[in-house]
């Protein structure tokens, strides 16, 4: 797992905010606190995924379930972890992508606004 170049990927996306908490960890937000991504012990990464694939990402090995954000559909993906870079760069924007969709429209449009533009 390329652990820089995930956080470049989380760092370009529109609308992220980076902070450092709870004593060490690397979060990724975006609009106010919601969280996308989060880095921790140096080899290990969290993020939500979307249900309906949940259950199947959590038997590969060296991922499972995320301690304490589960029930939010989150999962850990650990050092071991099989998945290629560029398929956690996918994961993470799908993470961004579930949780803009959770923001009030005019955040949406905001952080999307190419599809604003084509409504």
């Amino acid at each position: 797992m390329d652990i820089p170049a995930l956080k470049a990927h989380s760092d370009a996306l529109i609308g992220i905010r980076h902070d450092v908490k709870w004593g060490g960890v690397d979060v990724y937000s975006v609009h106010q606190t919601k969280m996308v991504c989060i880095f921790y012990d140096g080899e290990k990464m969290a993020c939500k995924v979307p249900d309906d694939l949940f259950i199947m990402m959590a038997e590969i090995p060296d991922c499972r379930p995320a301690p304490h954000l589960a029930r939010a559909g989150w999962i850990e993906f650990g050092k071991a972890c099989p998945l290629p870079t560029a398929e956690l760069q996918r994961i993470i924007t799908q993470s961004w992508h579930l949780v803009v969709d959770k923001l009030p429209k005019y955040v949406q449009k905001a952080l999307r606004p190419q599809e604003a533009e084509n409504q």
